[in-house]
């Protein structure tokens, strides 16, 4: 593993759904786990305090997952502790988290607890205003999403049939046969993003794949269709070897459509490459081992394509245009939700902070010491 960045991805992302969580990949699900669930408003501190639990921790967890916000990557949303079989998470909206097993495996930070509410009575109408601006721009975000997705399906439908998924599959076996080693049982699944739409566009955590894995398998793929049949094929093959994987879906079909894929273990990662997935930051880079590139051509029917060359143009700029639209509206939430804080900020009291921070790290290594029976340096 390369020590030249953190482990960062996102575990949520704007879709054409709607905001897409999977914060239940928490806790690795793992009932030994135990996550802190963090309440309270805008400007209440939850962002800088994980930042400074992950500062406490992070020569003595080498493995530790930094999520960012996806909608400002800037902020964390969460920090996952796999040495300590901790989590701590923002809880509220939009992915808002309630205890299953209060004490046992949850408990809840109120941050809420510090905030002075008449301090924000007179900013009451304001709040109101950007709650509601906020929400018509995101909904109309939502649909611009939905509306690229729409070109981009149509393009994906035009190369699937252009694709020979046989000579697709027997390729995939063949080289999984040649790189995935054989090893007892079935392998494990973290389910992740490594890319997100926000005020920033389309943005990317690819630094991550360099803090994994030395070994880069870049596949070229303009449609986006070979390519996550490949990654599907290539993750099934891999759970039956007995690899851990981290598989990294699109912002745009969440549930669906692989973008990304990591064998932590081998030191290996697949990633899609085309116009909404810039990997410039990776190509070529000193720190790597090896490179290989895969083009998506070589599955299809290159003729049957050119037939619908302009087509598939024009699905590409519109998909592009309409993506472009959503940023341009998720930045202008972006600059409302800073004034937010802003107002919320001036009404907390962070003298307590430090007391619960010390508390947090003193359950910490109680719990590890309880699940271990041994006493911690």
């Amino acid at each position: 593993m390369s020590e030249t960045a953190p482990i960062r991805f996102f575990l949520g992302s704007n879709s054409p759904q709607g905001f897409v969580s999977r914060f239940d990949q928490l806790d690795y699900g793992d009932p030994q786990w135990h996550t802190f669930y963090i309440k309270g408003g805008p400007g209440c501190g939850k962002s800088s305090f994980m930042k400074r639990l992950a500062t406490v921790f992070e020569n003595r967890c080498p493995l530790m997952e930094q999520i960012p916000c996806s909608s400002d990557p800037d902020s964390l949303d969460a920090v996952i502790f796999p040495e300590w079989k901790v989590s701590i998470a923002d809880a509220t909206a939009p992915h808002a988290l309630e205890p299953k097993y209060p004490g046992l495996s949850e408990s809840i930070l109120s941050f809420g607890d510090f905030l002075d509410p008449l301090k924000i009575k007179p900013y009451g109408e304001t709040i109101r205003l950007i709650s509601q601006t906020t929400s018509k721009n995101y909904s109309q975000a939502i649909d611009c999403l939905a509306a690229a997705k729409s070109f981009l399906n149509d393009s994906h439908r035009i190369a699937l049939s252009s694709l020979n998924p046989q000579k697709l599959n027997a390729y995939a076996k063949h080289f999984s046969y040649k790189n995935f080693p054989k090893k007892p049982g079935r392998g494990k699944e973290k389910v992740r993003f490594l890319s997100a739409i926000n005020a920033e566009g389309i943005v990317s955590l690819a630094s991550t794949v360099r803090s994994l894995c030395q070994d880069i398998c870049f596949i070229s793929d303009d449609w986006g269709a070979a390519s996550s049949l490949f990654l599907s094929a290539l993750r099934s093959h891999a759970l039956e070897n007995g690899q851990d994987v981290i598989t990294c879906y699109c912002p745009l079909s969440p549930h669906t459509k692989i973008d990304h894929l990591i064998l932590p273990e081998l030191g290996l990662a697949f990633l899609t490459e085309n116009r909404f997935h810039d990997l410039s930051g990776l190509i070529d880079q000193p720190t790597l081992i090896s490179q290989r590139h895969i083009h998506a051509k070589r599955f299809l029917d290159l003729d049957s394509l050119r037939r619908h060359k302009k087509r598939l143009s024009f699905n590409q700029k519109a998909a592009a245009q309409m993506i472009a639209q959503a940023v341009y509206l998720l930045s202008e939430n972006k600059e409302l939700h800073d004034q937010l804080e802003q107002i919320y900020l001036s009404a907390m009291d962070f003298s307590m902070m430090d007391d619960v921070l010390e508390s947090v790290v003193a359950q910490m290594i109680d719990f590890k010491i309880a699940r271990e029976g041994s006493s911690l340096l």
